[in-house]
């Protein structure tokens, strides 16, 4: 292997190494899903951060989704990132997702401090993907045509 094609081998080792330690020690977390755009995302300060993660509360534990996320019942479930809609000076966080499918304060009501797993803000993110246009097409305004036939 030559010189030329050793260096970034090595660029892109130390890159990814570095973002493995920084995910491990909480600094850096991915967002694979559409409900907020995918991508890297690293932990902030809450006066700058933009995005929030947070587990469910007590007061879902009976809606049909609470098994699937972090609660005070399953401490090790999936953590809700969401983007920081507004903020009321006692702490409580109204949070909104990209799609109208997401799982945002629209159904789940404000988000309390306690229920805040951690601040962040973007490093990278990725927008325009196959599932945002699926997303546009479905609450894309119907014709008269597909009215008529109930689409």
């Amino acid at each position: 292997m030559t010189r030329a094609a050793v260096l970034p081998s090595c660029a892109i080792a130390t890159v990814l190494g570095l973002v493995w330690v920084a995910a491990g020690i909480g600094l850096l977390i991915g967002n694979a899903t559409t409900s907020v755009p995918r991508g890297l995302y690293v932990a902030s300060a809450p006066e700058t951060a933009s995005y929030v993660t947070f587990c469910l509360g007590d007061r879902h534990r009976n809606a049909p989704y609470y098994e699937w996320f972090c609660s005070r019942d399953h401490p090790d479930g999936i953590g809700i990132l969401k983007r920081v809609q507004s903020r009321a000076a006692d702490g409580i966080v109204l949070v909104a997702g990209d799609t109208h499918r997401a799982l945002d304060s629209r159904i789940l009501g404000p988000i309390l401090p306690g229920e805040i797993t951690g601040w962040w803000r973007p490093l990278i993110q990725i927008k325009g993907t196959r599932d945002d246009l699926r997303d546009a097409q479905e609450t894309a305004p119907k014709g008269p045509e597909e009215q008529a036939r109930g689409y």
